[in-house]
């Protein structure tokens, strides 16, 4: 199942332009359009032009960036009676998100929808441009142009 905004009202009566719809993909060129998330439930097969779909990941927390690692405030644990509603550091996933105690995020909690959280602040990491990691071997430049292996 899909969703997606009318954009295109040409030949139907039924759509209304700027209205959001449950999609249910009919062949690759129309959909099933319904108003509930029910299949059965459809007013009718319409094609694809008619509608901009809406993208899940941006619907289900918007300007979470997957890539980032941020410090938010859980406020929500519906049956996990022993955490704590506090900041933790969380790596968002597509709707969920890993939970870390740490920076480091060596720590896993657990993950967790991330509608649970509020408050998120990116963290952004520092780097020295003269630090290079490979493989996991860690190399830095010495003041006299030398690498010392870590």
């Amino acid at each position: 199942m899909l969703q997606g905004i009318c954009v295109d009202t040409e030949n139907t009566v039924v759509l209304q332009k700027g209205e959001s719809y449950y999609l249910f993909p009919n062949g690759p060129d129309h959909y099933y359009v319904s108003r509930f998330p029910n299949e059965g439930a459809h007013t009718g097969c319409f094609q694809v032009k008619h509608f901009e779909l809406i993208d899940e990941e941006e619907k289900a927390m918007p300007g979470i960036d997957r890539d980032k690692v941020y410090f938010a405030q859980m406020y929500c644990k519906v049956g996990y009676p022993s955490f704590e509603l506090k900041e933790y550091y969380i790596k968002p996933r597509k709707t969920h998100c890993n939970l870390y105690e740490d920076q480091a995020l060596t720590r896993f909690k657990g993950c967790f929808p991330l509608e649970w959280f509020t408050d998120f602040e990116e963290i952004v990491t520092e780097t020295n441009e003269n630090d290079h990691i490979v493989e996991g071997i860690e190399f830095r430049s010495a003041e006299n142009g030398q690498l010392l292996l870590f």
